[in-house]
């Protein structure tokens, strides 16, 4: 993959991670630790990430010990290449176990350093809440999860702090804003009963504000689209891969993972690349060029 241009931040957007702590399989089918590793290692060469993000969905049983199995993998591949990390809870999170291990969800700051963290003690029942500076980029986390519930809504509290970060003197180049349900439609029965409740009330917090970008999960596939003019990315999940071209009002999923690689410039331009992870047994490659025969062929297709 290219090299970032100059003043771009490159975010690697990770979701639906599920990792459980007794590493059960996930649906009886997958081993999410496994799978996470597999993405990670496909991504490891992807030069200039500066940021990490784990959209929700962190955690398929919310233990203490599957937080801290994701930190260990993640937070060591974001330190290891000099990026920042952060989480944002989603349905199948608890709050208790997320906060223990993860605390805000800001867990490593610009170049892979350790955020510190008071230990100051929140119920349940108050969403997770965080913010910090990456490369002149607010990244701005807002917990949808409802406790007990797999639908998605934005407390009037999470929205006051939104808007007030907003509100605030401006990011250098703009603000990045990460949650697990999508303000997008769904592509099933089953996620659009799971959707996110408001997201008018979203629109209206962001509306005319300096949001570059929301980041998003929750549907296991990648999609693209804007809410209030801001772009919205959904990732791939980690997990599994949602089949959006199914019946409607059934569910199914296949065995795949991947994940979303986005490109934030300093005017705000945003774009995206989703990376899957090919399957050796199934995805052989249909050609490989090294690098002496692309320069032929660059030089032979672009003329004298």
């Amino acid at each position: 993959m290219q090299p970032p241009a100059a003043g771009t931040l490159r975010v690697l957007h990770l979701s639906d991670t599920h990792l459980t702590g007794d590493r059960a399989l996930h649906q009886g089918s997958v081993d999410t630790t496994a799978a996470l590793e597999r993405v990670l290692a496909r991504v490891d060469t992807v030069p200039g990430t500066g940021l990490v993000v784990v959209s929700g969905d962190v955690s398929e049983d919310g233990s203490a010990e599957s937080y801290a199995a994701v930190l260990e993998r993640v937070g060591g591949w974001a330190g290891r290449h000099g990026a920042a990390l952060v989480a944002v809870p989603g349905n199948h999170d608890l709050r208790e176990g997320f906060r223990q291990v993860l605390a805000n969800g800001h867990v490593l700051g610009e170049g892979g350093r350790p955020l510190a963290h008071t230990m100051e003690y929140h119920p349940p029942t108050v969403p997770v809440w965080g913010q910090s500076l990456v490369s002149g980029r607010r990244i701005v986390t807002v917990d949808t999860s409802v406790p007990g519930a797999g639908y998605g809504e934005i407390t009037d509290a999470s929205l006051d702090r939104l808007r007030a970060a907003l509100a605030g003197d401006h990011a250098p180049h703009g603000t990045v804003v990460v949650l697990h349900h999508p303000p997008l439609p769904a592509p099933t029965a089953l996620h659009d009963a799971l959707k996110l409740r408001n997201p008018g009330d979203l629109a209206d917090a962001i509306s005319g504000s300096d949001v570059r970008v929301v980041l998003a999960g929750h549907y296991h596939h990648h999609f693209a689209g804007s809410l209030a003019g801001v772009p919205v990315l959904v990732a791939p999940g980690v997990a599994n891969d949602t089949d959006v071209t199914g019946v409607y009002d059934e569910e199914a999923a296949y065995v795949d993972a991947g994940a979303l690689v986005v490109d934030i410039a300093e005017d705000g331009s945003v774009w995206s690349t989703p990376v899957r992870v090919p399957r050796p047994d199934a995805d052989p490659l249909a050609f490989a060029f090294d690098a002496e025969t692309v320069t032929r062929i660059i030089e032979a297709s672009t003329g004298p």
